[in-house]
C-alpha cells in the first residue's frame, strides 16, 4: 500500500523526506510485503482453488536494511504455473524490488512456487473419502424428491387404462355418473396434472418455510407428507376410492413441490464449486432412476394389473424413510442456515465433511459476508419483492429461469411421459409391445443422464441448455413426420418412431432436464436463492400442467400437427438463451451475478481456475501499480510524518486522509484488472 502512495506522491513532484534509519527501512520493507499481500488476497479471492499460502518463509529481518537479494521477501509466484522463472534476481534488481519508487522498468519475472505452497494448494482440494461422503450425501437427498417426481409421472403412463378403468368404476358406484369417452378426455388429464397442480402449490410454499424450520427440518416434513400420500393412493383400491386417489395424487405434488425446491438449495450450499454442477445432475439422474423404475413396475407382466397397481404406490415410501433416517441422525443442516443461528462450529462442521480443512476455513467467511449484504439490505429494507425486482442481475435470472422452465414443460417431455405408451400404440404397437417398448426407450433417458453426470463440469451449461433445446426441436419435427404416416400401417414408420423417441429422452436427459432443476440456484446468490428456486420449480410444475392438459385433447382431434406447439417455443428459446444465458460452469456465484448485471456471458473467464484443477491452474502476473489522479493527493503541507515511528501504523496514521483514500483507488484497480 504504502509503495502506491510513494510512487503517486513521487509522479506527483511531491517531496517527502525520511530518515532511512534500519527502522525506517524495515517499515517501508514490511509495507511492501503488504502490498503483495493484497495482491494475492484479490487473486485468492477470485480463484477459490488457490488456498491461503504459509507466510512463515516471508519472515523479515528488521535490525538491517536489505543487502543480498537472499534477503528479499519470497513473493508466491505470479505467473503460470506451467512456465517457471527459477533465477535468482541480480543484485539491482533485488534494490528495484525493495524501492518505494516506481519506474518503468520495474516487471520483474515470477518467482518459483514454493514446495509449501504447492502442499497448500493440494491441501485445498478434497481428498477421495469427501468426495465420496459427498456423493452419498447427493445420492440420499435426491432419492426424496426428484426420484418421485420421475416415478410419479412415469407410473401414470403403463398404468393409464388400468387406472382409467378405475376411475369409472368408482365414480359410477359411488356418484352413479357414467364417464363416457369425451368426458374421458378431460378428466383424466386432470386427474394426471393434479401432481402438477399440488407440486406449484408446495414450490411456492417453500422459501418461507425453508428460512424458519431450516433444510434438513423441511426435508423431514416433507418427506412425512410424501409418505402419508402414498399411503392414500395404496388404500384407495382397498377402499375402492377415487377420492382417495385424487386426494394422495395431489399431495404427492405438494411433497414432491417443496422437496425439489429445497434440495437444489441444499446441494448448492455444500457442495465445492468444482462438483457444484455434477451434484445438481444428480437430480436428473435420480428421476431418470425413478422414471425408469416406475416404467418396469407398470407394466402388465409385474404390477400393471387391476389387483395388484395399488402395490406401487406403497413401494414409494421406501426412499423417503431412508431420507427422514438419514436426516434426522446423520445429515447436517444447511451451513448457511446455521450460521444465520448463529452456530458457526456446526456450520463449519458441515463444510468439512465435504470441503478440505482448508477451503472449508475459507468459506465460512464467504458465506458471513453473503449474509451481511443480507442483512443490510433488510435493514434497508430492500428484500421486498419490489427491491428484489429492481436489481437488474435478479431479475436477468428471473427471465431466464422462466424461459427455461416453461420451455421445458413445452418441449414434449411431458407427452413422452404421460402418453409415450398411447402414442407407441397409435403408430403400429399392441397394447403389450407398446408397454415394454416404453419401457425399453425409459433405458436411453437414464444413460442419457449418467453421460450428462460425467460430463456436466467438462461441457458447460450453455452448450447443454441451448444445444439441448434446438436438437429437442429438431427431434419433434422427426417425429411430427413419422406421426404422418401412421395411417399406412407400417411396421417401419412405427419402429423409426421408437427410434427417435428413444433419441429424444437421451437428449432431454443429457442436459436440459437435470439443468432446468438446479440452474436457479447458480444465478443467485445465498439470500435471494430459496425464492429463485422456488419460482424456477413452481413455473415447470404449472406448465407441466397447462401442457399434457392441451396436447392430449388437441393430439386426438389436429395428429401429428400439434408437434408444433413444442417446436416453435424450442427454437424461440434457443435463440433467446444464446444471448442472455452466461456461462455457470466452475464458476463462482458473485462472478456470475456480476456478468448478469453487466450483460457479459462469461464465455471469456478462466472457469478451470476455479475449478481447482492443478492442470489448468494459472494466475495472471501481477500489472504495474499506477499513480492515481494527482487531484486526490494533498499539499506537501498536509503531509506529516513522525519522525520517529515505531509501528506501521502509526506511519499510516500519519497520513491525511487524501493519502489513505488515493491509495485505495490503487488497489480498487487492482481488483478490477484481476
Amino acid at each position: 500500500m504504502l509503495r502506491s502512495l510513494f510512487s503517486s506522491c513521487a509522479a506527483a513532484g511531491l517531496p517527502i523526506v525520511f530518515e532511512f534509519s534500519s527502522l525506517h527501512w524495515a517499515l517501508i520493507r514490511k509495507s511492501y510485503k503488504r502490498c503483495y499481500s493484497i495482491q494475492k488476497s484479490l487473486k485468492q479471492y477470485h480463484n477459490p482453488a488457490y488456498p491461503n499460502p504459509s507466510h512463515a518463509h516471508m519472515s523479515l529481518d528488521h535490525s538491517a536494511p536489505p543487502s543480498t537479494a537472499a534477503e528479499l521477501p519470497d513473493v508466491p509466484s505470479l505467473g503460470s504455473l506451467s512456465r517457471r522463472v527459477s533465477s535468482v534476481p541480480s543484485f539491482d534488481e533485488a534494490r528495484r524490488r525493495s524501492s518505494c519508487l516506481q519506474i518503468a522498468a520495474d516487471i520483474f519475472p515470477p518467482a518459483p512456487l514454493l514446495a509449501s505452497e504447492k502442499e497448500t494448494m493440494q491441501a485445498g482440494q478434497p481428498g477421495l473419502a469427501k468426495r465420496l461422503r459427498l456423493f452419498a450425501t447427493g445420492c440420499v437427498v435426491v432419492l426424496g424428491g426428484s426420484f418421485h417426481f420421475g416415478y410419479q409421472i412415469s407410473l401414470i403412463n403403463p398404468l393409464a387404462d388400468v387406472l382409467q378403468d378405475f376411475v369409472n368404476s368408482s365414480v359410477s358406484n359411488t356418484h352413479n355418473i357414467t364417464l363416457d369417452e369425451d368426458a374421458n378426455k378431460v378428466v383424466w388429464p386432470l386427474v394426471a396434472g393434479l401432481l402438477f397442480i399440488g407440486s406449484f402449490i408446495g414450490a411456492m410454499l417453500s422459501p418461507k418455510a425453508m428460512q424458519c424450520m431450516g433444510l434438513r427440518s423441511f426435508f423431514c416434513f416433507s418427506s412425512v407428507i410424501l409418505i402419508f400420500s402414498f399411503l392414500l393412493s395404496f388404500s384407495s383400491r382397498l377402499l375402492w376410492s377415487s377420492e382417495l386417489f385424487v386426494l394422495g395424487r395431489f399431495l404427492s405434488g405438494i411433497g414432491i413441490g417443496m422437496y425439489t425446491t429445497t434440495q437444489a438449495v441444499y446441494l448448492t450450499e455444500i457442495s465445492p464449486v468444482r462438483y457444484r454442477g455434477f451434484m445438481g445432475s444428480l437430480t436428473g439422474f435420480s428421476k431418470s432412476i425413478g422414471f425408469v423404475l416406475a416404467s418396469g413396475i407398470g407394466i402388465p407382466q409385474f404390477l400393471g394389473t387391476a389387483d395388484l397397481w395399488h402395490w406401487a404406490f406403497l413401494l414409494e415410501c421406501i426412499p423417503s424413510i431412508t431420507v427422514l433416517i438419514g436426516m434426522a441422525l446423520v445429515f447436517y443442516d444447511s451451513p448457511v442456515y446455521l450460521l444465520k443461528k448463529g452456530d458457526e462450529k456446526g456450520a463449519h462442521k458441515c463444510l468439512e465433511l465435504y470441503h478440505s480443512k482448508t477451503r472449508a476455513s475459507q468459506r465460512v467467511p464467504e458465506l458471513y459476508a453473503e449474509l451481511e449484504k443480507y442483512k443490510q439490505r433488510k435493514d434497508a429494507g430492500d428484500t421486498s419483492f419490489s427491491a428484489m425486482w429492481a436489481n437488474l442481475a435478479v431479475r436477468r435470472a428471473f427471465f431466464i429461469c422462466f424461459v427455461i422452465n416453461t420451455t421445458v414443460s413445452f418441449s414434449g417431455i411431458m407427452a413422452a411421459s404421460f402418453f409415450g405408451t398411447l402414442l407407441l400404440q397409435s403408430i403400429g404397437f399392441d397394447d403389450s409391445k407398446a408397454a415394454i417398448a416404453n419401457f425399453l426407450a425409459s433405458f436411453s433417458g437414464l444413460l442419457g443422464n449418467v453421460v450428462g453426470t460425467l460430463t456436466i463440469d467438462r461441457v458447460g451449461r450453455r452448450a447443454l441448455i441451448i444445444g439441448g433445446l434446438f436438437s429437442l426441436a429438431i427431434l419433434n419435427t422427426a417425429l411430427m413426420f413419422i406421426d404422418f404416416f401412421k395411417g399406412f400401417d407400417d411396421i417401419f414408420a412405427a419402429y423409426a418412431f421408437l427410434a427417435v423417441f428413444m433419441l429424444f429422452l437421451f437428449v432431454f436427459s443429457l442436459g436440459v432436464g437435470p439443468l432446468a432443476l438446479f440452474i436457479a440456484t447458480e444465478l443467485t446468490t445465498a439470500e435471494y436463492r430459496p425464492w429463485m428456486q422456488s419460482v424456477s420449480i413452481s413455473t415447470q410444475y404449472l406448465t407441466c400442467f397447462i401442457s399434457p392438459s392441451i396436447f392430449f385433447p388437441l393430439w386426438k382431434s389436429e395428429g401429428a400437427i400439434t408437434f408444433l406447439m413444442f417446436i416453435v417455443p424450442l427454437l424461440l428459446t434457443s435463440v433467446y438463451l444464446y444471448f442472455v444465458l452466461p456461462e455457470t460452469k466452475n464458476r463462482p456465484i458473485d462472478a456470475i451475478v456480476d456478468d448478469l448485471a453487466s450483460g457479459r456471458l462469461g464465455l471469456d473467464d478462466n472457469a478451470s481456475d476455479a475449478s481447482g484443477s492443478m492442470a489448468a491452474f494459472t494466475i495472471d502476473p501481477v500489472p504495474p501499480i499506477s499513480s492515481p489522479p494527482t487531484a486526490v493527493l494533498p499539499s506537501i503541507a498536509q503531509i506529516s510524518l513522525p519522525t520517529a515511528p515505531t509501528t506501521l501504523q502509526e506511519v499510516e496514521n500519519a497520513l491525511p486522509p487524501t493519502i489513505m483514500e488515493a491509495s485505495t483507488e490503487v488497489e480498487m484497480q487492482h481488483q478490477r484488472q484481476h
